[in-house]
């Protein structure tokens, strides 16, 4: 009898050893996974941080578009239109031209 339980204590220290070095391997995994994941998560981090810079610079350029369209809509717009490009102007403006 003494010779069978020493036999069933064998096996089951062999199956608590075996048991913990599964655990052991898959706490290795789990670690190494770990940094895969981190590494992955800076590099989100870094391109959100791109993109917000982008939405920021576009929503910018947005606001100039805006402006700028607001300021042809009015007379001074098409007043300095109507100077530079068409040579037009009011009656009693005077005009100097260089001489040549």
């Amino acid at each position: 009898m003494k010779q069978k339980r020493r036999k069933k204590r064998k096996g089951s220290n062999r199956g608590v050893t075996s048991i913990c070095f599964i655990v052991l391997i898959l706490l290795v995994i789990l670690s190494v996974q770990s940094q895969g994941l981190k590494e992955k998560l800076k590099v989100y981090a870094a391109q959100q941080e791109e993109l917000q810079q982008k939405i920021d610079s576009e929503t910018a350029r947005t606001d100039e578009i805006k402006k700028l369209e607001e300021y042809k809509n009015t007379t001074e717009y098409v007043e300095e239109i109507a100077k530079d490009k068409l040579g037009l102007v009011y009656k009693d403006e005077i005009i100097f031209k260089p001489s040549n």
